[in-house]
């Protein structure tokens, strides 16, 4: 038995993990959740927690992070967090990790239509590193207050 398998095995005994997510969230698309959710587990967890939450200062994916796919860069800021741009995953398991993320923990979230990550969009804004994370996470948070409330009015001329 290899290393993923009885990881893979572990995952789905262990009962201090959170529930699994609905099946039908991935539904249509070749993610596969064992092997998304080992990746998950292994890359992410750590910081995030198994349901999203966020720990300590980290912050909570569960029913927000949709939203960032709602404003100007917060698609690729997704992509360029440390987390993910420096994660050892190539770029397919990183697409499919934060497709699985998206899908099942914020799908309410999600902007309508949804279009899931793929390897090249990745491989892309890895590309393109962030120079300050926190700060790029406080401008694009601005801008998400500013389109929910509607109070965006273009200038007269």
């Amino acid at each position: 038995m290899n290393w993923k398998t009885l990881a893979a095995s572990l995952l789905l005994s262990c009962s201090a993990i959170a529930e699994e997510p609905p099946q039908q969230a991935l539904a249509g698309t070749n993610i596969d959740p064992i092997a998304t959710r080992l990746n998950y587990m292994l890359n992410c967890q750590g910081c995030h927690a198994a349901d999203g939450r966020g720990l300590n200062d980290i912050p909570a994916m569960a029913d927000f992070v949709g939203k960032f796919l709602k404003v100007e860069g917060g698609r690729a800021y997704l992509v360029q967090v440390p987390g993910s741009a420096n994660s050892p995953l190539s770029d397919q398991a990183l697409a499919d990790v934060l497709n699985w993320i998206l899908l099942t923990m914020s799908p309410e979230q999600l902007p309508q239509p949804f279009m899931l990550y793929d390897a090249e969009e990745i491989t892309s804004f890895r590309q393109q590193p962030l120079a300050n994370a926190a700060t790029t996470r406080a401008r694009l948070l601005a801008k998400l207050r500013i389109q929910e409330r509607g109070t965006y009015r273009a200038k007269p001329f």
